[in-house]
């Protein structure tokens, strides 16, 4: 078969964290079925068409950015912008079926932009697609829920889903909102996948207070401010603890620590490297994470998958992977009962079995049995 991926977000040079779960998909993937994923890189600042393409294993790589410059008329810019996208994008697609012939299949990772693309090969080519939807912006917390969205977008989305042969999300607490909201005719639950050769259980000897991690880009979705506050009451009630958080702080942030006199108990990496997530991982003994919204967060895998426990609010599909055997959920937004979980789990973390927590995850999000599910469909 050859299967054609148009990914509305996905890694690139200028992006490089830009989707990353959509390119774990696509390496897993192609490892079985040879993968071709075309992406328009969705920025203004190229200063000339530029085209890179990259190959590794049955996974090839297309990515085309498209010079723009502004007028500094923001509603004109933004119509002119689409526009160039869309005329980039049908000529990048002319390209490779003239130079690859027809793809089978044609899979969309997240509607928009990239659906509408699908929507013009099934109208010009009669080339059939898929759609896998991968974010938390049908929960209505998100600032970007879909019903406060453009009806541009809303129409736009509903037309993508209504001639999808079928439609994949990586959680099942989405995927049941997307089926109602777009009547859906066949949907399946696909989960985010765990690259199994980093993230594992690896035994560590505990010295000193109990390790706690947190791993996010710090952004609004992950409530930093909650946690910062969150982790003060814990400090009230329990001292045996110490806390790294793998991620960029912000000014703010680092006042805010400061503020609750933290600096002790706190300590933050800046930005790391996908494989020194691995290691700060298995260096730790409790994960956490507090989201405002989510919809299936490959560090909560990730975690299980390094044999930590998970304190978690509950947060789109997170309910999925996360139970009394593997940790504690708490409601959003809720600090007290984050301090709470964290001081409880603290104090009964032998209870826990890290070796049989990273077991079961492996089983069931490794990338070999991810990928059997997407072929599969």
């Amino acid at each position: 078969m050859k299967i054609l991926w148009l990914a509305s977000w996905y890694p690139n040079p200028y992006e490089p964290c830009n989707g990353d779960f959509v390119q774990r998909h696509a390496h897993a993937v192609a490892a079985q079925l040879p993968i071709d994923v075309i992406h328009i890189l969705q920025h203004g600042g190229a200063s000339q068409q530029e085209t890179i393409v990259t190959e590794e294993g049955g996974l090839t790589e297309y990515f085309h950015a498209f010079a723009f410059a502004t007028t500094g008329i923001g509603w004109l810019d933004k119509i002119r912008y689409n526009i160039r996208y869309y005329q980039c994008f049908k000529e990048v697609l002319k390209s490779y079926i003239t130079a690859h012939g027809e793809p089978d299949l044609v899979h969309v990772h997240v509607p928009v932009k990239a659906g509408l693309m699908a929507l013009y090969l099934l109208k010009k080519h009669n080339l059939h697609y898929i759609v896998s939807e991968q974010s938390s912006h049908y929960e209505p917390s998100s600032p970007f829920y879909f019903f406060k969205r453009s009806k541009y977008y809303q129409d736009n989305c509903r037309r993508i889903f209504a001639n999808a042969l079928a439609v994949t999300n990586v959680s099942e607490t989405i995927g049941k909102v997307l089926q109602q909201l777009f009547h859906i005719r066949q949907y399946s639950t696909i989960h985010n996948l765990v690259d199994t050769a980093r993230f594992y259980y690896k035994p560590h000897q505990r010295s000193g207070k109990i390790r706690l991690i947190h791993v996010s880009a710090l952004g609004e979705q992950k409530n930093p401010a909650g946690m910062i506050r969150a982790l003060s009451l814990l400090k009230q009630m329990n001292d045996n603890w110490q806390c790294t958080i793998c991620g960029p702080a912000h000014a703010g942030l680092l006042a805010l620590v400061k503020e609750y006199e933290l600096e002790n108990e706190l300590h933050f990496t800046g930005e790391i490297s996908y494989q020194d997530v691995a290691l700060y991982m298995q260096e730790s003994d409790i994960f956490f994470l507090f989201s405002n919204h989510e919809n299936f967060p490959c560090v909560v895998v990730e975690a299980l998958c390094s044999g930590l426990p998970v304190i978690s609010s509950i947060a789109g599909g997170i309910a999925e992977a996360v139970n009394d055997t593997n940790g504690l959920l708490v409601q959003a937004d809720d600090e007290t009962a984050l301090a709470e979980a964290l001081h409880q789990t603290i104090n009964n973390l032998k209870n826990y079995h890290p070796a049989q927590i990273a077991a079961k995850a492996a089983e069931q999000y490794n990338q070999e049995k991810i990928a059997g599910q997407f072929i599969h469909l």
